[in-house]
């Protein structure tokens, strides 16, 4: 339940703004991210092997490979486990011995490609994008669900989450050198674009309307650019009322907030497949979207709690956000939390219960070869441990277990994301240096627009017309 009483009144004349601080910190934030990028390209790129310094190890081997030693078990008359751990100079003599030019084309390329190191980059730079990506979505669906249920007691923090939706033209720009190489024949990461793959996998072969380059920008840019529109037309008539008092501009947000959440609803669902599913495009889950969803509104959620913190701490937000916002805040990040909890658990029984092979390797692939470790960690610390620490009243009205708790959950939400993409390149399990410094950089990157988004406009929206309901917010 929440109370109304009687509220402070705020001062309008407070400066709530960036001011002379906002350029230079967006250069220091371009240039860390820019830095931190450049190292781990150098890092991975020295430490890439070729696939014939590596062994064969079946879960996380390209479905190339697995055809071939397939054929290979089939030949010599031994079981395919038995190929699993052994080198892949042994496996490629015998195959060349035993099959010779009915081997794939491009087979002595694809041996001496260095799988590790340029596709380990790749995929850490998915990690950090998508990371990115879901922590602007989840925002955008805070703003649109204020609107739809014109709720009042957000008004002093909904702006944070106005910058962040409002970011999402930025985070368009970090989608580039993903889309970009597809176009250029790479198939490091979306195995479905390798035209020799296409012409031997039947099930491939049959996506490939959908799973294409062309189409695939084409969805991107549908994507980014419904989320780039709404952001802006949200945060762009917040602010016009901030200026104007105009009440005319909280109405034509909530006209729009019906049909945006419809089309965020389909492009967010859609996104996560194609960016995140598709990675292994013999898999599906029809509620991935859903999950994908869910942990980005815990993301956005943390982002949310902890940027109002640090404005506070800086003086740029004044009183008007009280423990009572941050309470609300965090009933929401744990409700959530516990949703995505609830989705990952039915995406999981479902598949594991219909026992379909199509379905279970994935998850299968995520439970042995020391995955299992990180999957357990994501069931303790991404569900149970949160669970119980955000359930207390107090913790949620603490600020330091709350952003304790913020912390934590990004930290979780970033494994979640790392633990969906990583198992089908390679078999190192936990994030390397690299995965950590893209992660970093990527994220630098995103701030270094969310600031610039900011510019000098104030972070509270100060003429908004339920205002002061938010001011008089009282949790009972």
């Amino acid at each position: 339940m929440a109370d109304h009483h009687t509220h402070p009144q705020i001062d309008l004349t407070r400066d709530r703004t960036l001011g002379d601080r906002g350029p230079g910190a967006t250069r220091k934030a371009l240039f860390a991210g820019l830095a931190c990028i450049g190292i781990a390209a150098v890092l991975s790129l020295l430490g890439g092997q070729s696939r014939l310094e590596q062994t064969y190890h079946p879960e996380s081997a390209p479905t190339a490979l697995v055809g071939v030693v397939r054929l290979l078990s089939d030949k010599e008359g031994k079981p395919v486990a038995e190929y699993a751990g052994r080198p892949l100079t042994e496996i490629a003599s015998a195959a060349e011995s035993q099959f010779g030019k009915e081997l794939p084309p491009h087979w002595d390329d694809f041996l001496k490609q260095r799988s590790s190191g340029w596709q380990g980059f790749q995929a850490g730079y998915l990690v950090a994008f998508l990371f990115v990506t879901s922590i602007s979505c989840g925002a955008l669906f805070f703003v649109l669900i204020q609107h739809l249920v014109r709720a009042g007691w957000s008004v002093v923090v909904r702006r944070i989450a106005e910058l962040l939706a409002a970011s999402a033209g930025w985070v368009a720009l970090l989608s580039l050198p993903i889309v970009i190489p597809l176009f250029l024949g790479n198939h490091a990461i979306y195995e479905w674009n390798d035209a020799t793959l296409i012409e031997t996998d039947h099930l491939i072969r049959h996506k490939q309307p959908w799973l294409n380059p062309t189409f695939f920008a084409i969805r991107t840019v549908i994507y980014f650019g419904i989320w780039t529109l709404l952001g802006r037309f949200f945060l762009s008539h917040s602010r016009q009322q901030d200026e104007t008092g105009d009440v005319n501009h909280t109405h034509r947000m909530q006209a729009l907030a019906p049909l945006g959440t419809l089309l965020f609803a389909l492009t967010a669902n859609f996104f996560a497949f194609d960016f995140m599913m598709s990675v292994d495009p013999h898999w599906f889950s029809a509620i991935y979207g859903i999950y994908f969803f869910a942990g980005a509104i815990v993301s956005a959620l943390a982002v949310m709690i902890l940027g109002t913190m640090y404005l506070q701490k800086r003086q740029i937000i004044g009183p008007e956000v009280t423990v009572e916002h941050y309470h609300d805040l965090a009933k929401l990040l744990f409700g959530f939390n516990f949703f995505w909890g609830y989705i990952a658990f039915s995406q999981y029984l479902l598949i594991w219960y219909a026992n379909i092979p199509e379905e279970t390797g994935w998850l299968i692939l995520r439970q042995e070869n020391g995955w299992e470790w990180v999957s357990l960690t994501l069931l303790f610390g991404h569900l149970l441990i949160p669970f119980f620490g955000l359930m207390s009243r107090h913790t949620r009205r603490n600020m330091k277990s709350l952003a304790f708790w913020s912390v934590w959950l990004l930290l979780m939400h970033a494994l979640d994301i790392y633990w969906n993409v990583i198992p089908q390149f390679h078999s190192q399990v936990w994030p390397t240096l690299s995965d950590i410094l893209l992660l970093l950089g990527v994220s630098s990157l995103f701030l270094a627009g969310f600031i610039r988004t900011a510019s000098t406009k104030s972070f509270v929206a100060v003429r908004d017309p339920r205002l002061e309901e938010s001011l008089a917010f009282h949790n009972v």
